[in-house]
Protein backbone atom coordinates (compact mmCIF):
# COMPACT_ATOMS: atom_id res chain seq x y z
CA UNK A 1 0.00 0.00 0.00
CA UNK A 2 1.85 3.44 -1.04
CA UNK A 3 1.99 6.17 1.85
CA UNK A 4 -0.24 8.62 1.89
CA UNK A 5 2.14 11.24 0.86
CA UNK A 6 3.00 9.26 -2.58
CA UNK A 7 -0.85 9.86 -3.36
CA UNK A 8 -1.11 13.85 -2.79
CA UNK A 9 2.23 13.85 -5.14
CA UNK A 10 0.38 11.70 -7.87
CA UNK A 11 -3.01 13.72 -7.09
CA UNK A 12 -0.94 16.84 -7.49
CA UNK A 13 1.25 15.62 -10.73
CA UNK A 14 -2.21 14.92 -12.31
CA UNK A 15 -3.68 18.26 -11.63
CA UNK A 16 -0.38 20.38 -12.72
CA UNK A 17 -0.93 18.44 -15.75
CA UNK A 18 -4.06 18.84 -16.62
CA UNK A 19 -3.46 22.77 -15.99
CA UNK A 20 -0.94 22.54 -18.14
CA UNK A 21 -2.49 20.37 -20.88
CA UNK A 22 -3.54 22.16 -24.18
CA UNK A 23 -6.56 21.62 -25.13
CA UNK A 24 -5.51 19.63 -28.43
CA UNK A 25 -5.95 15.93 -26.75
CA UNK A 26 -9.26 14.90 -28.00
CA UNK A 27 -9.72 12.08 -29.96
CA UNK A 28 -10.77 12.00 -33.24
CA UNK A 29 -14.47 11.34 -33.32
CA UNK A 30 -14.73 14.04 -30.35
CA UNK A 31 -13.43 16.38 -33.02
CA UNK A 32 -15.47 15.41 -35.34
CA UNK A 33 -18.29 15.62 -33.30
CA UNK A 34 -17.88 18.80 -32.18
CA UNK A 35 -17.62 20.25 -35.31
CA UNK A 36 -20.60 18.92 -35.87
CA UNK A 37 -22.19 20.86 -32.95
CA UNK A 38 -20.06 23.63 -33.88
CA UNK A 39 -21.14 23.91 -37.27
CA UNK A 40 -25.07 23.75 -36.53
CA UNK A 41 -24.30 26.22 -33.48
CA UNK A 42 -23.13 28.71 -36.36
CA UNK A 43 -25.95 28.45 -38.40
CA UNK A 44 -27.98 29.38 -35.39
CA UNK A 45 -25.82 32.21 -34.20
CA UNK A 46 -26.13 33.95 -37.46
CA UNK A 47 -30.62 33.43 -37.94
CA UNK A 48 -30.31 35.04 -34.14
CA UNK A 49 -27.62 37.80 -35.32
CA UNK A 50 -30.16 38.30 -38.32
CA UNK A 51 -33.53 38.43 -35.90
CA UNK A 52 -31.79 40.66 -33.55
CA UNK A 53 -30.75 43.50 -36.49
CA UNK A 54 -34.59 42.63 -37.30
CA UNK A 55 -35.49 43.34 -33.95
CA UNK A 56 -33.77 46.71 -33.85
CA UNK A 57 -35.24 47.76 -37.24
CA UNK A 58 -38.89 47.31 -36.44
CA UNK A 59 -38.54 49.38 -32.69
CA UNK A 60 -37.09 52.24 -34.64
CA UNK A 61 -39.42 51.87 -37.65
CA UNK A 62 -42.06 51.40 -34.72
CA UNK A 63 -41.13 54.51 -32.85
CA UNK A 64 -40.69 56.19 -35.53
CA UNK A 65 -44.23 56.15 -36.74
CA UNK A 66 -45.57 56.02 -33.62
CA UNK A 67 -44.20 59.53 -32.60
CA UNK A 68 -43.81 61.35 -36.04
CA UNK A 69 -46.96 60.36 -37.62
CA UNK A 70 -48.75 58.68 -34.79
CA UNK A 71 -49.12 55.72 -36.90
CA UNK A 72 -47.54 53.07 -35.46
CA UNK A 73 -47.04 49.45 -37.11
CA UNK A 74 -49.81 47.14 -35.33
CA UNK A 75 -47.90 44.13 -35.55
CA UNK A 76 -44.71 45.13 -34.11
CA UNK A 77 -45.38 44.43 -30.61
CA UNK A 78 -46.74 40.17 -31.64
CA UNK A 79 -43.85 39.86 -34.08
CA UNK A 80 -41.52 41.17 -31.78
CA UNK A 81 -42.76 39.13 -28.53
CA UNK A 82 -43.75 35.97 -31.26
CA UNK A 83 -41.09 35.65 -32.89
CA UNK A 84 -37.86 38.05 -32.88
CA UNK A 85 -36.84 37.78 -29.00
CA UNK A 86 -37.33 34.10 -28.42
CA UNK A 87 -35.88 33.38 -31.53
CA UNK A 88 -32.61 35.62 -30.46
CA UNK A 89 -32.87 34.06 -26.91
CA UNK A 90 -33.37 29.99 -27.74
CA UNK A 91 -30.78 30.14 -31.10
CA UNK A 92 -27.82 31.27 -29.35
CA UNK A 93 -28.50 29.74 -26.16
CA UNK A 94 -26.20 26.95 -27.03
CA UNK A 95 -23.55 29.26 -28.60
CA UNK A 96 -23.51 31.31 -24.80
CA UNK A 97 -22.73 27.94 -23.45
CA UNK A 98 -19.92 27.15 -25.53
CA UNK A 99 -18.45 30.91 -24.95
CA UNK A 100 -18.93 30.89 -21.32
CA UNK A 101 -21.35 33.30 -21.16
CA UNK A 102 -24.70 32.22 -18.53
CA UNK A 103 -24.34 32.99 -15.24
CA UNK A 104 -22.23 30.85 -13.05
CA UNK A 105 -21.49 30.47 -9.31
CA UNK A 106 -18.10 29.68 -9.00
CA UNK A 107 -17.39 30.35 -5.10
CA UNK A 108 -15.59 27.16 -4.65
CA UNK A 109 -13.32 26.71 -7.79
CA UNK A 110 -11.49 29.48 -6.14
CA UNK A 111 -10.42 26.74 -3.48
CA UNK A 112 -10.24 23.53 -5.20
CA UNK A 113 -7.68 22.05 -7.63
CA UNK A 114 -7.96 21.86 -11.30
CA UNK A 115 -9.14 17.89 -10.84
CA UNK A 116 -11.64 19.19 -8.30
CA UNK A 117 -12.66 21.19 -11.19
CA UNK A 118 -13.54 19.23 -13.49
CA UNK A 119 -15.53 16.85 -11.39
CA UNK A 120 -17.45 20.18 -10.82
CA UNK A 121 -18.48 20.66 -14.17
CA UNK A 122 -18.94 16.51 -15.03
CA UNK A 123 -21.43 16.45 -12.31
CA UNK A 124 -23.21 19.15 -13.09
CA UNK A 125 -23.24 18.70 -16.73
CA UNK A 126 -24.24 14.65 -16.79
CA UNK A 127 -27.08 16.43 -14.15
CA UNK A 128 -28.03 18.99 -16.69
CA UNK A 129 -27.98 16.67 -19.84
CA UNK A 130 -31.69 14.43 -18.71
CA UNK A 131 -33.10 17.89 -17.79
CA UNK A 132 -33.20 19.61 -21.24
CA UNK A 133 -33.32 16.36 -23.17
CA UNK A 134 -36.48 16.53 -21.07
CA UNK A 135 -37.16 19.84 -21.93
CA UNK A 136 -36.56 19.38 -25.59
CA UNK A 137 -39.34 16.12 -25.99
CA UNK A 138 -42.00 17.74 -24.75
CA UNK A 139 -41.54 20.99 -26.30
CA UNK A 140 -40.72 19.15 -29.43
CA UNK A 141 -44.20 17.07 -29.07
CA UNK A 142 -46.14 20.48 -28.56
CA UNK A 143 -44.91 21.64 -31.59
CA UNK A 144 -45.99 18.32 -33.95
CA UNK A 145 -49.11 18.37 -31.94
CA UNK A 146 -49.81 21.81 -33.52
CA UNK A 147 -48.56 21.03 -36.84
CA UNK A 148 -50.80 17.83 -37.10
CA UNK A 149 -53.84 20.01 -35.83
CA UNK A 150 -52.98 22.96 -38.03
CA UNK A 151 -53.62 25.27 -34.97
CA UNK A 152 -53.64 28.86 -35.48
CA UNK A 153 -51.51 31.18 -33.45
CA UNK A 154 -54.36 33.24 -30.52
CA UNK A 155 -51.75 36.04 -30.95
CA UNK A 156 -54.20 37.90 -33.64
CA UNK A 157 -51.02 37.17 -36.47
CA UNK A 158 -53.36 34.82 -38.18
CA UNK A 159 -50.13 32.26 -38.15
CA UNK A 160 -49.53 28.59 -37.49
CA UNK A 161 -48.94 28.50 -33.83
CA UNK A 162 -46.21 25.81 -34.42
CA UNK A 163 -43.99 28.36 -36.35
CA UNK A 164 -43.83 30.53 -32.90
CA UNK A 165 -43.23 27.32 -30.42
CA UNK A 166 -40.94 25.87 -33.00
CA UNK A 167 -37.90 27.69 -31.06
CA UNK A 168 -38.40 25.65 -28.17
CA UNK A 169 -37.16 21.95 -29.41
CA UNK A 170 -34.31 23.48 -31.36
CA UNK A 171 -33.29 25.94 -28.69
CA UNK A 172 -33.59 23.11 -25.95
CA UNK A 173 -32.01 20.23 -28.62
CA UNK A 174 -29.42 21.86 -29.51
CA UNK A 175 -28.28 23.10 -25.65
CA UNK A 176 -28.38 19.33 -25.09
CA UNK A 177 -26.25 18.57 -27.43
CA UNK A 178 -23.92 21.11 -26.18
CA UNK A 179 -23.83 19.79 -22.41
CA UNK A 180 -23.65 16.02 -23.74
CA UNK A 181 -20.45 17.31 -25.77
CA UNK A 182 -18.99 19.18 -22.19
CA UNK A 183 -19.75 16.38 -20.18
CA UNK A 184 -17.89 13.40 -22.28
CA UNK A 185 -14.77 15.76 -22.57
CA UNK A 186 -14.93 16.32 -19.03
CA UNK A 187 -15.29 12.86 -17.77
CA UNK A 188 -13.29 11.44 -20.17
CA UNK A 189 -10.40 14.43 -19.00
CA UNK A 190 -11.01 12.58 -15.44
CA UNK A 191 -10.37 9.44 -16.98
CA UNK A 192 -7.52 10.00 -19.33
CA UNK A 193 -5.69 12.75 -17.51
CA UNK A 194 -5.85 14.63 -20.77
CA UNK A 195 -7.67 17.74 -21.20
CA UNK A 196 -9.83 16.99 -23.69
CA UNK A 197 -12.23 19.90 -23.14
CA UNK A 198 -10.94 23.11 -21.41
CA UNK A 199 -12.53 24.43 -18.36
CA UNK A 200 -14.56 27.54 -18.07
CA UNK A 201 -12.82 30.47 -16.49
CA UNK A 202 -13.26 31.36 -13.32
CA UNK A 203 -15.01 35.30 -13.06
CA UNK A 204 -12.35 37.46 -11.14
CA UNK A 205 -9.31 35.48 -12.16
CA UNK A 206 -6.84 36.39 -15.14
CA UNK A 207 -8.46 33.05 -16.89
CA UNK A 208 -11.74 34.80 -16.62
CA UNK A 209 -10.17 37.87 -17.84
CA UNK A 210 -8.94 36.52 -21.30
Amino acid sequence: MPPHGADETEARRMTESLARAPATEAPPWYQALRRWVNAIDGVLIGIGCILLFALMCLVVADVGRRYLFNAPIAWSYEVINHYLMPGVFFYTVSHTLKAHSHVAVDILHNYVGTRVRYGFEAASTMLAVPVFALATWLAAGVTLEQYRAGAQASSGLGVPSWTISMVLPVGFGMLTLRLALNAIGYVATLLTGRQITPLPPISGTEEGAE
